[in-house]
């Protein structure tokens, strides 16, 4: 007799009453939601509001301090949970590309998936090739760092990310540090993942990009989600007042 398997997990990313203190304050204060296999939500609010911490916990590089997080249906917050194998499937990319500036483009795209993945190098470098074209910078294969604009940076980091050949990818303000010329270049790279179907989480303050590409926003402020849904919806006709506030302030 054999026993059926596990039905396939409903969410790509599921949230339910996540709160997290730093000592005594509270920046996420009870968060539900979801993020469906190959959807893009798009995360906006203030400075302040908990975005990027909301992020952070779902990758686990913050603990939570109450509350559940799923991926793919599997508790990430479950006290046996393998946050290594979880980082794995998840792909992050950071406001400040976090690139290690003393290692080569190359090595920069190798290292983790030789010691993470285990990939023999050859393999590594294959992977790391195929990514840097994905994103138009094969040419800086050999490049360091110090040598590369913002966006070409953020763009390998990008490509970094994918190189684990992740499930999902995270983006935490990836264009505000970024000169105003070259925030186009990295949003192209996010639109060409878009069309692949990789399901996304931003939190950004490009709402021409949230409009453009997402298939839900949703609006924090004050450690909670005040509103979300679809784009023309929540940047158009806002039903908060706290979100039209905001929406005045940004556009």
């Amino acid at each position: 007799m054999t026993t059926a398997s596990a039905p396939p997990a409903t969410h790509a990313i599921e949230v339910r009453d996540l709160h997290k203190s730093f000592g005594d304050l509270e920046v996420l204060s009870g968060i539900d939601f979801t993020v469906g296999h190959g959807e893009v939500v798009c995360v906006i609010g203030p400075s302040g509001s908990g975005k990027s911490t909301l992020l952070r916990c779902v990758n686990r590089l913050e603990e939570p301090t109450s509350g559940q997080i799923f991926i793919e249906g599997e508790d990430i917050t479950h006290p046996d949970a393998d946050v290594d194998a979880l980082r794995s499937r998840i792909g992050m990319v950071f406001q400040s590309f976090n690139l290690f500036p003393h290692l080569s483009v190359l090595r920069n795209l190798t290292l983790a998936q030789k010691r993470v993945k285990k990939r023999p190098k050859p393999e590594a470098i294959e992977v790391a090739k195929r990514n840097l074209d994905r994103v138009g910078l094969s040419d800086k294969i050999d490049a360091f760092p110090a040598h590369l604009s913002g966006g070409q940076q953020q763009r390998v980091a990008i490509a970094r990310a994918l190189s684990m050949d992740p499930d999902m990818m995270l983006f935490d303000e990836p264009t505000s540090a970024l000169d105003p010329e070259l925030v186009g270049e990295v949003l192209e790279v996010m639109r060409k993942l878009v069309d692949e179907g990789m399901t996304m989480m931003v939190v950004t303050h490009e709402m021409g990009f949230a409009r453009e590409v997402a298939d839900r926003v949703v609006f924090m402020d004050g450690g909670v989600v005040v509103e979300e849904g679809p784009p023309e919806q929540i940047l158009a006709d806002p039903q908060h007042e706290r979100t039209r506030r905001f929406l005045q302030m940004v556009l």
